[in-house]
């Protein structure tokens, strides 16, 4: 298998998960050449990883691959500078600004280069399981769905985007993904703004859509004070309810059958412990690196995702 040579450019939470889960990828002959930061407190002279304190003295010529892991402010910056030059993932939402988005997803389809926005939690090995429970249609149609996905970080986020963008975002882009639907029509929507950045921003909102004949809600925030993942989808055969993400120690996974005319529903139970979602993403990255049937979809998918953020933010 030829060799997967890899940069990262910024080593802060995200940045420092990217490169654990890299190096537990037995599948795949991966090389990290270079990790780049600005602050940096960390030894890899064992590893031979270069590391250096600005992006701009990574050798693209060496790399296969470019992760940008940096705070969104940064990487709307920088992504203009090294889109379609290399194949890219970048940590969601690459950049806040819609036209922005576009024109680097165009300059990518155009140049035949991945340009990926990474939205990890579609690749939560529980909510793959939940996808292929839809797609083998073991609830039936489809009646309405919810998710719940919130913590308590409203004086510590450090994003500076707000819970629409930074936890909002990846409830949608799963909707879209779970639905296989982009266009989901907006019914309703309400921010809050509590305390994030001394009210500057929102951090807690409600948002009903509607897709056809099923009608999905979205709870995003910074203000629950502790960690929640609930989602829960019901069909004309059963229903489908998600407990928490294996991150959080412990997730489980409850198929309902339905019986009719009424009773109790027969259930099954699968649990998952281990967050493997920030590497199986990256395994779809590089399977898929090369793949140009796939590659505008693969790069629409987060510009479908902020064309949505940008119309909540309008209403």
């Amino acid at each position: 298998m030829n060799r997967i040579n890899v940069g990262i450019i910024g080593f802060g939470n995200i940045g420092r998960k990217r490169l654990y889960y890299l190096r537990k990828i037995k599948n795949f002959n991966i090389k990290i050449i270079y990790v780049c930061d600005k602050n940096f407190e960390y030894s890899f002279k064992k590893n031979n990883i270069n590391f250096i304190n600005k992006w701009e003295k990574i050798d693209l010529l060496k790399l296969d691959i470019l992760i940008v892991s940096t705070p969104t402010f940064i990487s709307e910056k920088i992504l203009p500078k090294l889109v379609g030059k290399i194949p890219i993932l970048v940590d969601k939402p690459g950049t806040i600004n819609l036209q922005k988005l576009k024109k680097l997803t165009n300059i990518s389809n155009k140049l035949f280069k991945l340009f990926k926005i990474g939205y990890n939690l579609r690749y939560d090995d529980g909510i793959t399981y939940v996808k292929k429970l839809l797609d083998t249609k073991k609830i039936g149609k489809i009646y309405h769905l919810k998710i719940t996905y919130t913590n308590g970080t409203a004086l510590t986020n450090t994003n500076k985007v707000g819970s629409l963008i930074d936890m909002g975002s990846h409830s949608i882009n799963l909707l879209q993904w779970l639905l296989n639907k982009d266009n989901l029509k907006i019914k309703y929507n309400t921010l809050q703004k509590n305390e994030f950045m001394k009210r500057k921003l929102n951090d807690n909102g409600f948002i009903n859509f509607k897709l056809d004949n099923i009608i999905c809600f979205v709870h995003h925030g910074f203000c629950n004070w502790k960690n929640k993942f609930e989602l829960e989808i019901v069909g004309s055969k059963g229903y489908i309810q998600v407990d928490s993400l294996a991150k959080w120690n412990k997730q489980k996974i409850i198929l309902g059958k339905r019986t009719l005319p009424s009773g109790s529903p027969k259930i099954k139970v699968k649990t998952f412990s281990k967050d493997n979602s920030w590497m199986n993403e990256m395994k779809f990255v590089f399977k898929n690196l090369n793949n140009k049937k796939l590659l505008k979809k693969i790069n629409n998918e987060g510009l479908n995702t902020l064309k949505i953020i940008n119309l909540l933010k309008k209403r």
